[in-house]
């Protein structure tokens, strides 16, 4: 039902023709009219009397002006004046009666081969050339001769061209702009080695243009166009571009910006020191984060070479521990979604507090598949050790790939408890025979978009142009925002209405066999191996040196054979009932539908607290 809902919202099945496609169908249309037009020809006796026609068939006139047609203008002159040099007779001049003065005309033998004279209308439709243009060359090789013929502007630059200074003061305006406005590209550069600058994406093309023409006017100087400034900035300053969603924005790149900016407007040389040492360190930085990232890339690409050897069979199992592959994981949280929503939506819900729904993706990026756990807020515990270490416990239960090696990658926690209670999750899932190996990693601060953001921003994207009015609905958004189900939604409630995952104490449970690594937000890298139990190899980054760790506080007693008891279970606090209350009174008038009002904003069975 709701699909039916949703087809007002999403694009259809049909896709755009590409432009491969657009120039077939255009030389079909071209082709079809040809072969119209040859067949007319070919029906009727040529007006010179002698029945040109007849030596010729259909399919060789089609090929002749196909060919000729595919020539470039001056292919075209080339061959048509190497043509007539041979057909032009050598003495033979006629005078025209039709002028007062004297005359004369040079005549040409037309024909197609040495065995073939044909007259001249003949001549030019087997070719498919027009007649003024053979007289503007029949004329061109009486005065100057076979040389092709230039046009009248070669080598004259255009009244309108713009000159060497017009295009020094539009980039001369872009760099100076984005040096107040613009910040640098964390851990990017451009094709030409420059550091690309990325302008907020508030603005536009338009919007700097006409502070442009201000400028220009200011000066009592002439602006040239907008399309004419565009083409001249993507032609001297192509590293300076508009922020997009997916683009990193680093504060330890900002603050370097900053110091030579400042630097820069003091015009001091003594300085000059201060700023060589500024600029190395952002630029260590960003060869820094560009190591890491491509780090990241390796494991993906190694991921998806193991996924690739895996028999149709073997990818739908998913016991832990059986297949002698590496396999990656990414994971992050999303900003929470709200509902109702409507593309076209009404001023006063701005200032109200919609129903919130939270929503965390687990990347395998080697399939590629993304599994989104959309929990209401009402189903939701919290954002701590307990729940992500939940959700990546369940995913591996339910969608892992029984992978041996496992790389891991997440956005960097800011919370030290909460990466030492993940840690010891996975230190607990090697020494219980889960995986072989396991390594862990996090991205760099201010460098952290991945892939999980991408199958965010799919989700986005469609759910900006629907209208979503439970959680149901929701859940459909993210189902349908890829049409090869790489967004697959992961609900709290099963269709049988129960759970489909616990939350459990685990950050207690793991506090009794493991103990914190010391210093552990100054690493970037784990690893994890079978055969050094309770031992964790650290580095800071992927190059740097490593440390191992103990981290186990007694033999832990458990194994493969012998399988401990799951923590105890956490319950989600649910809504309370002043917030019950509020979706009620506030929220529900903006949902249409009776029965999508009672799922979202149910009345409360309780009485409204004073």
């Amino acid at each position: 039902m709701f699909n039916e809902f949703l087809k007002a919202y999403f694009p259809s099945d049909k896709e755009p023709k590409s432009n491969h496609q657009n120039k077939s169908d255009d030389f079909i249309a071209t082709r079809a009219n040809d072969i119209k037009v040859i067949q007319s020809f070919l029906a009727h006796p040529c007006k010179c009397g002698k029945n040109c026609q007849l030596q010729f068939t259909e399919n060789e006139i089609l090929k002749s002006r196909e060919d000729f047609r595919h020539l470039s203008l001056e292919q075209k002159n080339c061959f048509m004046l190497s043509q007539l040099s041979c057909f032009k007779r050598s003495n033979s001049m006629a005078l025209s009666g039709r002028a007062i003065k004297l005359r004369t005309r040079q005549k040409f033998d037309y024909r197609i081969n040495t065995d073939r004279p044909v007259c001249r209308e003949t001549f030019l439709f087997y070719y498919g050339e027009t007649s003024w243009r053979l007289k503007v060359l029949q004329k061109h090789i009486q005065t100057v001769g076979i040389v092709p013929p230039l046009h009248g502007n070669t080598g004259r630059e255009p009244i309108h061209a713009l000159s060497g200074e017009d295009e020094e003061y539009i980039g001369l305006f872009i760099i100076n702009y984005a040096v107040v406005h613009g910040i640098p590209d964390p851990g990017r550069d451009y094709r030409s080695g420059k550091l690309r600058i990325l302008l907020p994406s508030i603005m536009t093309y338009r919007s700097i243009h006409k502070e442009y023409e201000s400028s220009m006017v200011s000066q009592d100087k002439k602006p040239i166009s907008y399309h004419s400034f565009v083409r001249v900035w993507h032609k001297i300053t192509p590293h300076i571009a508009f922020i997009k969603p997916r683009t990193d924005l680093c504060m330890e790149c900002e603050e370097y910006k900053k110091e030579l900016n400042k630097i820069t407007a003091s015009l001091k040389e003594t300085k000059e020191d201060e700023k060589t040492l500024i600029h190395n360190q952002a630029i260590s930085h960003l060869k820094y984060a560009k190591l890491e990232r491509d780090y990241y890339r390796d494991c993906i690409k190694r991921a998806e070479k193991h996924y690739k050897k895996l028999s149709n069979k073997k990818k739908t199992t998913n016991t832990p521990n059986t297949k002698p592959i590496t396999m990656h994981y990414s994971w992050d949280f999303a900003q929470h979604v709200c509902y109702p929503y409507e593309d076209q939506q009404v001023g006063p819900i701005y200032f109200k507090s919609a129903r919130r729904a939270h929503l965390f993706g687990v990347c395998c990026e080697a399939i590629p598949r993304q599994i989104n756990y959309l929990i209401d807020e009402k189903d939701f515990l919290e954002k701590n050790a307990a729940t992500v270490i939940s959700l990546l416990d369940q995913i591996e239960a339910t969608h892992g790939l029984g992978e041996k090696h496992a790389q891991l990658t997440a956005d960097k926690g800011k919370a030290q408890n909460k990466n030492n209670a993940l840690l010891q999750y996975l230190m607990y899932r090697v020494l219980i025979g889960f995986h072989d190996r396991i390594d862990f990693s996090f991205m760099v601060v201010g460098h952290t978009k991945f892939a999980p953001d991408g199958y965010f921003g799919l989700i986005s994207s469609q759910y900006r142009r629907a209208k979503v009015y439970t959680y149901g609905q929701m859940a459909d958004i993210i189902d349908l925002s890829t049409y090869n189900h790489h967004n697959i939604c992961q609900r709290y409630y099963e269709s049988n209405g129960k759970p489909a995952f616990f939350y459990r104490d685990w950050s207690n449970w793991l506090q009794k066999y493991f103990k914190k690594l010391p210093n552990i937000t100054k690493y970037h890298h784990f690893s994890i191996n079978k055969d050094e139990p309770g031992i964790v190899v650290v580095k800071q980054t992927i190059n740097g040196k490593k440390s191992k760790h103990n981290i186990l506080k007694k033999p832990f007693p458990y194994s493969s054979n012998k399988m401990p008891r799951y923590p105890r279970k956490l319950k989600p606090s649910g809504i309370s009932l002043e917030r019950a209350w509020y979706l009620y009174e506030n929220i529900r008038e903006h949902i249409p539908n009776e029965e999508d009002k009672n799922s979202t904003c149910p009345k409360p069975t309780r009485s409204k607290p004073l």
